[in-house]
Order: C-alpha cells, then sequence, then structure tokens
C-alpha cells in the first residue's frame, strides 16, 4: 500500500469514526426496536453520547424526561445499551437511572434504582408511585427470564383509616415465564402479589386483613370482596 493510499484509509477511518460519534440518538433509539416493546418518547434529540429523551412511555408507565447515552459496557457485552438518567432540566422529578438494552430476541433493564410515577395503573388503589432499587429483568420470548431487585408501592398516607405510608415491599423475580412482584406492608397484613406477562399484560390481587369493624362496606365500595377474614380485590391491566 502506498503512502497516498494510507493516508486516505486512514483520513476515511476518521471520518467514520467522527460520523459514529455524531450518530444521533433518534436513529439508535428507533434501530434498537424498542418501540416494538411498547417504549415510546414524543421526541429524542442529540447524539448517542448526549442524548434527551423526552416524555418516555414504558406502555402507560410515564418515565418523564431522561437523559441518554450508549453503553460502552454494553457495547462489550455485545448488546445494544442505553443508559439513562433523569434529565438535567427536569425540575420537580424524583431521581430515578437504568440501563435499557437489547440482545438478541430479548430486552433487559439493568440497575434500576429511582422513582416512577404509577399514574392509574392500580387504580382504584391509590397507589402514588412505584421505588425501584438495584432492579434488573430480561424478558425473551415474551417469558421472564431473570429478575431480580426490591421494589416498594408508595400509596397515599391511609385508605379508609388503614395506614400504608410506609408502602408495600418485597423482591422481584420469573414464576412459570411472568415477573412477579410479591409486596407486603409493614405489619405483615398487607399483601400485594403483581404478575406481570411477557405480553405487557398484569395482574394486582391485594389482600387486606386486620381491618377494623365497619371497613368493609366502604371497600366493597371500590371491589374489594370478602376473602376468610380479610378483603381482596384484583386488579387486571396492560402497560
Amino acid at each position: 500500500m502506498t503512502r497516498d493510499m494510507k493516508r486516505f484509509v486512514l483520513i476515511g477511518l476518521t471520518l467514520l469514526a467522527l460520523m459514529a460519534l455524531m450518530l444521533p440518538m433518534r436513529i439508535v433509539f428507533d434501530w434498537s426496536g424498542l418501540g416494538k416493546r411498547g417504549i415510546s418518547a414524543r421526541s429524542v434529540d442529540g447524539s448517542i453520547w448526549s442524548g434527551t429523551i423526552r416524555d418516555l412511555y414504558f406502555g402507560k408507565l410515564a418515565l418523564g424526561d431522561m437523559d441518554a447515552q450508549i453503553s460502552p459496557g454494553g457495547l462489550l457485552r455485545g448488546d445494544l445499551a442505553l443508559s439513562m438518567a433523569r434529565a438535567s432540566d427536569a425540575a420537580g422529578q424524583p431521581p430515578l437511572a437504568f440501563d435499557i438494552a437489547r440482545s438478541g430476541n430479548g430486552v433487559s433493564m439493568r440497575d434500576a434504582t429511582g422513582d416512577v410515577p404509577a399514574g392509574d395503573l392500580f387504580a382504584p388503589l391509590p397507589v402514588r408511585s412505584i421505588t425501584l432499587d438495584a432492579v434488573n429483568a430480561t424478558i425473551a420470548d415474551d417469558r421472564c427470564a431473570s429478575a431480580s431487585g426490591v421494589v416498594r408501592i408508595n400509596i397515599e398516607q391511609s385508605l379508609f383509616g388503614v395506614s400504608l405510608q410506609r408502602g408495600l415491599t418485597g423482591t422481584i423475580r420469573c414464576d412459570g415465564g411472568d415477573l412477579l412482584v410479591p409486596l407486603k406492608g409493614q405489619s405483615g397484613m398487607e399483601v400485594l402479589d403483581i404478575r406481570i406477562g411477557g405480553d405487557g399484560r398484569y395482574t394486582a390481587d391485594f389482600r387486606l386483613g386486620g381491618l377494623a369493624p365497619g371497613l368493609g362496606s366502604a371497600l366493597g365500595a371500590l371491589g374489594f370482596q370478602q376473602q376468610g377474614d380479610a378483603m381482596a380485590i384484583r386488579i387486571n391491566g396492560r402497560f
């Protein structure tokens, strides 16, 4: 190879590297195929090393505005991963950070930590937000492949006189192909089991025990039914 040819190749490789560094985040977000998994956004701006995703949604779950960049660690593992953190200009929104990765026919959320507004996912239960602590979950072929980490459901301070201000907490796991989130309140009398299928459908079974007399009729108006010495309700939905 002549000196001129070597110089031409070097210039070409340099230009390709610069183009890769400036590749728009919008292109990578679309190419990732996350949209097929129900992940969407109002807009995606910036480059793959310094992007901003506005109004990020996981199905119906609104995550808000996120700063994003390609994860070097993901590239080393051979998958396409985006590292996301609550946008620096998202004043008033609680902290949230995680990696979202596509690998083969699966999608993974890694090391998710922070708070997510619950919206009306669990209505009529007055769930305010969901707190994630080092949560990892992988869905492949519409089945839960792996799951770990702690989840807390934050409920308004009381439900017809039942104090739930410390929320319900549990460690997630896979169960029969579903993602299972088994949660308990501080007294152990409040139990919420959330089962999420690979297609995004979920059931939430909430059971309240140790109730004061007279609360049954009030809870019945919300759809609760008597179940032994407790009141229970099942909520079905889809993310």
